[in-house]
């Protein structure tokens, strides 16, 4: 069960010493938790079309190795904690090549209405809410 994203890193992501910025970062894992969602069946466009959002709340990085131009990394996102109104996204970041840990992170999110007001998503989406349970039911996939 466990979902990973494989990407590629570009030269304009680089800075002055050629490693990834770290501000990449945040993008990486944001495709990465898009795509997890895709796969999933519950793509952001089907949370929009009922008019839910996942804005973010916080994000945590610790950086352990860095990648360069052409490196391929490999995202384990995973779901760290979820109650229906707040939800943690796990990361893990490897270098493809030699399987070195790049970064640990953390997303954290709360569903909320367009006007930013918290709902539940048991009462919005109930089939979501049961997949999301169901993944956080998997953590132990994910060596936690």
């Amino acid at each position: 069960m466990s979902f990973v994203f494989e990407r590629k890193i570009n030269y304009y992501e680089t800075d002055r010493m050629s490693i990834v910025h770290h501000s990449n970062y945040i993008r990486y894992l944001e495709e990465a938790r898009c795509k997890m969602l895709e796969d999933y069946n519950m793509p952001y466009s089907a949370f929009e079309k009922e008019g839910i959002w996942i804005p973010v709340l916080g994000v945590n990085c610790d950086f352990k190795h860095h990648v360069t131009f052409d490196d391929i990394i490999e995202i384990r996102p995973f779901v760290k904690y979820f109650n229906g109104l707040r939800l943690t996204m796990g990361y893990t970041v490897t270098n493809k090549a030699n399987g070195d840990i790049v970064l640990n992170g953390e997303t954290r999110h709360c569903f909320t209405d367009k006007s930013l007001k918290p709902i539940r998503l048991q009462k919005r989406i109930p089939e979501f809410y049961e997949k999301f349970t169901n993944l956080l039911q998997y953590k132990e996939d994910y060596n936690l």
